[in-house]
């Protein structure tokens, strides 16, 4: 018995010379790898670094072994890689015998956004009573979000919308105060002279739309843009 206990001694004090021989504290520790995904996405965008934020590390494959890096790792984004929602973020080792990885993240930030307090159907006309503030992942907004209320009333919501939902500026258009057809004021501007003239819409207008109108005096057809007054600039 003592024997093999000094056989079993001799082998791996032979094992301990061998080269390329490799024991688990020459493996790079996932938690290095995690910290370093973690802190390159801190470093390209500070708003993750907020109370708001969330970064929830995936995990790796836990038979995963590199070899450990003898230079400080880094961080990189893949092309066209983002910094919010379900990532990847590249790790690597750049000594002299590098390798690289990617690091599956959850970033979350949160925001105050507007959101639908009800059912509303699509075309309606939005009152302060239809919509209330909540906080929102921004990750589940990728076509962007409105976070003032007032931004939101008064104007025509162009799809049907669950309660809770967030609001977007592609889903609202202003209402139209001109019709096809109604009689306008057309406003034309050159340089710093300004002349009135009655006309005819051509088409129906919002504030900031773009309509076609004829000059009732010419018959001469123009385009315009409609302001808050209800007359369609003329610009020349």
């Amino acid at each position: 018995m003592l024997s093999t206990i000094k056989n079993c001694v001799l082998i791996l004090a032979g094992l301990c010379l061998v080269p390329g021989v490799v024991f688990a504290e020459d493996y790079q520790s996932h938690d290095s790898i995690h910290d370093t995904a973690r802190h390159f996405l801190l470093a390209q965008d500070p708003a993750l670094q907020s109370d708001t934020a969330r970064l929830i590390r995936g995990k790796l494959d836990s038979r995963l072994r590199l070899r450990q890096c003898s230079t400080p790792l880094e961080g990189f984004l893949p092309a066209g890689g983002r910094t919010l929602g379900k990532i990847t973020v590249g790790v690597r080792c750049t000594d002299s015998k590098p390798w690289s990885l990617f690091v599956p993240i959850q970033v979350s930030v949160f925001r105050d956004v507007v959101v639908a307090a009800e059912l509303l159907a699509r075309g309606s006309d939005l009152t302060s009573a239809d919509v209330r503030i909540a906080s929102v992942d921004l990750a589940e907004l990728p076509h962007g979000y409105i976070t003032d209320i007032s931004d939101a009333t008064g104007q025509i919501l162009k799809r049907r919308l669950l309660p809770g939902a967030a609001l977007t500026p592609a889903m609202l258009e202003l209402p139209n105060i001109i019709k096809r057809g109604q009689r306008v004021t057309i406003l034309v501007r050159t340089g710093r002279m300004e002349v009135r003239m009655a006309g005819k819409a051509l088409d129906h207008g919002a504030v900031g739309k773009r309509i076609g109108v004829i000059n009732l005096s010419s018959k001469q057809k123009l385009e315009g843009v409609v302001n808050a007054s209800g007359e369609v600039m003329v610009q020349i």
